[in-house]
C-alpha cells in the first residue's frame, strides 16, 4: 500500500482511502492535483527540450553556413560572379594556402576563361582580359602603342599573378603547391 500527500493538509494517506482522515478532503482531488502536477512538469520538460533542440539545430545551420561562405572557392567564385554575373559555369578550382589564393577555370558567355583570385584583397585577374591586351598590342600600328600595350599587359599578369597558372601547369598541383577543391 502505498502513501500519498493530501493536496489539502499534506498528510500521509494511503492512496486507497477515499478522504483524507486529517482534513476530509476527497482523494480524487488528491489524485488530480498530483496528476496536473505532473503534466506540467512533463510539459516543461518538453518545451526545455524543445527550445535546446532548436538552439542546437539554429547553431548547426549558422555553422555550416558560416564554413560554407569563407569556403575558398565559393569565395573566388563569388567574386568571378560579380564580374561575369551568375551564369557562369565552374570546370574546376585550385587553391593554395601560401598565397591564399585561388585559380579557377570557367566558362561564360560560351567561352573558356581562367581567373586567378586574390582571396586576401578580394581581386581578381582573368586569362580573358590578358588576350585582350595580347591582341590590342598584335594590332597596334605604332611602336608606341605596342610598348604601350604590351607593358599593360606585363603590369596585368604582375599584379593578378598570372602566372600562378602557368606555375600549376608546369609543376603539377603537388609540386606547386595548389590543391584542387573542385
Amino acid at each position: 500500500m502505498a502513501l500519498i500527500k493530501c493536496s489539502e493538509c499534506g498528510a500521509d494517506i494511503s492512496e486507497k482511502a477515499s478522504e483524507c482522515p486529517k482534513c476530509g478532503c476527497p482523494l480524487d482531488i488528491t489524485k488530480q492535483v498530483m496528476s496536473d502536477a505532473k503534466k506540467r512538469k512533463l510539459k516543461k520538460v518538453i518545451i526545455f527540450l524543445t527550445v535546446v533542440l532548436a538552439f542546437i539545430m539554429i547553431l548547426s545551420i549558422g555553422t555550416f553556413f558560416v564554413k560554407y561562405n569563407n569556403n575558398p572557392g565559393n569565395i573566388a567564385v563569388r567574386l568571378i560572379k560579380k564580374d561575369f554575373g551568375n551564369n557562369i559555369s565552374v570546370d574546376s578550382i585550385y587553391y593554395n594556402p601560401e598565397v591564399n589564393g585561388c585559380i579557377v577555370k570557367f566558362s561564360a558567355n560560351g567561352e573558356d576563361n581562367t581567373a586567378t583570385v586574390h582571396l586576401d584583397d578580394k581581386t581578381a585577374g582573368y586569362q580573358s582580359v590578358m588576350d585582350e591586351y595580347t591582341k590590342k598590342s598584335d594590332n597596334a600600328t605604332t611602336d608606341e602603342e605596342k610598348k604601350q600595350y604590351a607593358q599593360q599587359l606585363v603590369d596585368y599578369m604582375d599584379v593578378y599573378d598570372i602566372f600562378w597558372d602557368y606555375n600549376l601547369l608546369m609543376n603539377g598541383s603537388e609540386e606547386s603547391g595548389w590543391e584542387k577543391i573542385k
